[in-house]
């Protein structure tokens, strides 16, 4: 399959936090996937590269002319990131992938058709060789080996062997794991964005709570497969910056964690085992109320260059 020729009214999105090598390979397979006038919007959030994905970003925007890049002042996380992204994106379908996520045209159209075929979902994901949920379902070992991850051939072919093993399945997703997800117009009209209470982690958890909440469907697409270079953002790193990063992060976790027990009236007492622990249906379950389930888009247009 060719690159998948996608209008405007789809919005394609990534942010990085340095790695600019790693960046650089995913907007590659991007725009090897998909051509087209699709709204594409790119978020450094305050890399920490002396403008290495500054400069990575202008070039793609002189190879896809429907780019819009954000440039951060400080380090906003994920959450922040793709905040900016739901805030201002214009399609009627947004496609978020992280920076460590190689795409390929079967994934697009795989992901894209289900949601046409599929009217009330509003999230939907793909599978990958690593996703951090512990699933079997949305976890696929590769069909074959890819030695070299510049070599779209390569991933491309697991891609469509993948496509043709699971055809047009759906699987119910439990619970949103954010490292790329696709959702609609109509979720960001009912629920807004991402909760700004959580810096991070389970921000993207929440949003999927808050989704099926509102009345839509979470939808894993088995046959939609994009490969994942688990720990690409932490391994390029000097080791001393490596640990840092890690304590960092186990930090937020924790933070978050406390602060998703306080929004969902769990216990405090409760530890973070694993994201398979935590009884999503049931949060799913109580009745949308917008008081508590929309969080207004936020104004990053300050951040455009």
């Amino acid at each position: 399959m060719g690159p998948l020729r996608l209008d405007s009214g789809i919005t394609i999105a990534t942010a990085a936090y340095g790695n600019a090598a790693t960046t650089r390979l995913c907007l590659q397979a991007l725009l090897a996937s998909a051509s087209g006038d699709f709204e594409l919007l790119l978020v450094d959030d305050c890399s920490p590269d002396d403008g290495a994905t500054a400069a990575l970003f202008a070039t793609v925007r002189g190879q896809h002319a429907n780019t819009r890049i954000f440039r951060f002042t400080e380090n906003l996380e994920y959450s922040g990131s793709v905040n900016a992204i739901l805030s201002h994106a214009t399609g009627g379908w947004v496609l978020f992938i992280s920076n460590d996520i190689f795409v390929t045209p079967n994934y697009l159209c795989a992901l894209l058709e289900a949601a046409v075929a599929h009217p009330r979902a509003g999230i939907l994901r793909g599978s990958s060789n690593f996703v951090d949920n512990g699933l079997a379902s949305h976890n696929l070992p590769p069909p074959q080996p890819v030695a070299d991850l510049a070599d779209f051939t390569a991933l491309r072919a697991c891609s469509e062997q993948v496509a043709r093993q699971f055809g047009a399945a759906i699987v119910s997703d439990p619970f949103l794991i954010g490292d790329a997800f696709l959702v609609s117009r109509a979720v960001i009209d009912r629920i807004g964005t991402f909760d700004p209470m959580f810096f991070g982690y389970f921000a993207d958890n929440d949003f999927g709570v808050r989704a099926r909440r509102a009345g839509f469907d979470m939808l894993l697409v088995p046959g939609a497969y994009a490969w994942h270079q688990q720990d690409a953002n932490f391994t390029y790193l000097p080791q001393l910056q490596r640990s840092e990063k890690a304590s960092r992060r186990w930090q937020r976790v924790y933070e978050n964690w406390a602060r998703f027990k306080l929004k969902y009236g769990l216990p405090v007492s409760l530890p973070f085992t694993s994201t398979l622990d935590v009884p999503w249906s049931t949060l799913a379950a109580a009745p949308f109320e917008a008081a508590n389930d929309f969080c207004a888009p936020g104004d990053y247009a300050r951040y455009l260059v």
